[in-house]
């Protein structure tokens, strides 16, 4: 049950070729150890520990977070109890101790709500992932890049039309005061010819 990448791609690309010359020798316990830590978890490594070298508390801590953080890869509510099962951990309050150690560390970005168990992830550091956790990756890369191409277009929409109507504004108050300076000389012009006619009936009057 040791989890190894496909065949084809060696042991990681990261890694190289040479990692094969490891196996079916002495250390290819600790090729497949590599390769829990590179693509597994932590249930991967109990699994198969009677033939693996022996790991100290430390790593196993970090295997219980990249454990957590392949588990948030695909899912961004977790259970107490699915995170409990998959790591190895017996009590929540050790459980809530090795979050708390991925937010400290900056490898997990989530909120913890421990009344009804369950962490909503809201980010989680890059690490390795295998050839299926890749196809998800590109499937969410390839949604999240036509999502803003909507927006994109959408925002463009917006523009274009804030754009329009700002020159028809533009037009009607550029009409409005033009007629507002037509009608300014046409009173202005008409002002001497009032102003004549109403002295010849003071006249007249008088």
């Amino acid at each position: 049950n040791c989890v190894r990448p496909p065949q084809s791609s060696g042991i990681n690309a990261e890694y190289g070729e040479n990692c094969n010359v490891l196996l079916n020798t002495e250390y290819e316990p600790y090729l497949k150890l590599l390769s829990i830590f590179a693509a597994g978890t932590y249930k991967n490594f109990a699994e198969n520990v009677g033939s693996l070298p022996e790991l100290s508390e430390v790593e196993l801590t970090k295997l219980r977070i990249l454990t957590i953080l392949r588990m948030s890869s695909s899912e961004r509510v977790l259970k107490y109890s699915d995170m409990l099962a998959e790591t190895g951990l017996s009590s929540s309050r050790d459980l809530e101790g090795i979050i708390i150690h991925s937010i400290q560390h900056n490898v997990l970005d989530c909120k913890i709500d421990e009344a009804n168990e369950q962490v909503f992830v809201n980010q989680i550091s890059g690490y390795n992932v295998t050839a299926e956790q890749q196809d998800f990756l590109l499937e969410s890369l390839e949604k999240w890049s036509e999502s803003c191409r909507t927006i994109t277009e959408s925002l463009q929409n917006d523009v274009n039309s804030a754009t329009c109507k700002l020159k028809a504004n533009a037009k009607e108050a550029a009409e409005f005061q033009k007629a507002v300076e037509a009608a300014k000389a046409s009173v202005k012009k008409e002002k001497p010819h009032r102003e004549a006619s109403s002295a010849k009936s003071r006249k007249r009057l008088a």
